[in-house]
């Protein structure tokens, strides 16, 4: 792991308002090995780094990609709106539907 990554994730746990203690039981991983990865003396996994990411509400892009976080927050979100329209159109007809129907539903208020 790189520098930047370590320094993303604790960029990004403390955005999302955790503390160590916090993040790691989330994590279901020692507070110490939360610690020594955000200094990068550990190792994540792979699958570490896409639960961090769902964890702290980020693209895991931003948390290996340096030139990813280079981008303004207008390309980021644009790129996100890709990816989601990309795993959109991968989905079944009732899928969709019942995303819509979730969609009316928040905008209604009423979830």
């Amino acid at each position: 792991m790189s520098d930047f990554t370590a320094k993303k994730l604790k960029e990004a746990r403390t955005k999302a308002g955790l503390s160590l203690d916090e993040a790691s039981e989330r994590m279901k991983i020692s507070r110490r090995r939360l610690g020594y990865i955000e200094s990068n003396n550990n190792q994540p996994t792979s699958d570490e780094i896409v639960e961090f990411a769902k964890l702290y509400k980020v693209d895991v892009r931003e948390l290996l990609l340096e030139s990813y976080a280079e981008e303004s927050e207008e390309q980021i979100l644009c790129n996100r709106y890709i990816s989601l329209c990309r795993l959109y159109d991968q989905l079944s007809t009732k899928d969709k539907e019942d995303v819509f129907w979730v969609i009316k539903q928040r905008i209604a208020g009423l979830i």
